[in-house]
């Protein structure tokens, strides 16, 4: 098999393998965003279709822009505060070393950033106080109301509590959630870079690197945050072996 063979029967597979997951649905037509019209290639049944070979290149796209930032130690704040992402994207930031929302979006946590190092501050003290065991030594009462809020902070904070700077990029997962919209406004004020999962409900004006895709199932936000990881996996281990 020549290569050019070979290369079109990777592609046969992996879209296959896109429409298992359901890669490629979209919402419901009325739902769609002028923006994400040119990625769309039908409607089925009322339902948007993404096409598969923009979607491929623009995970490509996706993996060589997130090796670059990786490679040059920058960080990205990856942010997903739906039940059907949260859990991946958690996970991916995990594997990469790099911050990450997952519970809700806190208004003014970049264009604030001075307040949200207040509040790590803050966290972290608690959670020293917690780990020596000097709650235990507060009134009932006090100690009751601390460790709320410490659970409260812990909810909010845990994936950033290692942030001493402003994040580099962004990385949102449906730029269409409410609290989303407010994560994408802070990152244009600041003219931060901006990388996203984006639906056919998603305005991507301003977006860096997106890729158009179902941003709702959990199915398909694996398995494209499944396809970025083995390939950034694999080309920073090229780099570190070429290094």
């Amino acid at each position: 098999m020549n290569k050019k063979m070979q290369i079109l029967t990777e592609e046969r597979t992996i879209f296959e393998e896109m429409q298992k997951a359901g890669v490629h649905y979209g919402r419901a037509k009325r739902y769609t965003h002028p923006t994400m019209r040119p990625f769309l290639i039908r409607t089925l049944y009322n339902i948007e279709i993404f096409n598969l070979q923009l979607i491929l290149q623009k995970m490509n796209e996706m993996v060589n822009a997130l090796t670059d930032y990786l490679k040059s130690e920058k960080s990205i704040l990856f942010v997903a505060t739906t039940p059907t992402a949260s859990s991946r994207i958690t996970k991916f930031a995990l594997i990469f070393g790099q911050p990450y929302m997952n519970y809700k979006w806190v208004g003014g946590f970049l264009t604030n950033f001075s307040t949200t190092l207040s509040r790590l501050t803050y966290f972290k003290d608690l959670l020293k106080r917690e780990e020596t065991k000097e709650l235990e030594e507060y009134p009932p009462k006090e100690r009751a109301q601390l460790e709320r809020e410490l659970n409260k902070l812990k909810n909010v904070y845990s994936g950033v509590v290692k942030l001493e700077k402003i994040p580099d990029a962004i990385f949102i997962v449906n730029l269409a959630h409410p609290s989303h919209l407010t994560a994408k406004r802070e990152a244009l004020k600041l003219k931060m870079p901006i990388f996203a999962l984006a639906g056919s409900d998603n305005d991507i004006t301003g977006v860096n690197y997106f890729i158009p895709c179902n941003d709702k199932a959990p199915k398909s936000i694996s398995f494209v945050m499944d396809y970025l990881e083995e390939k950034i996996k694999s080309k920073l281990n090229l780099f570190k072996n070429n290094g």
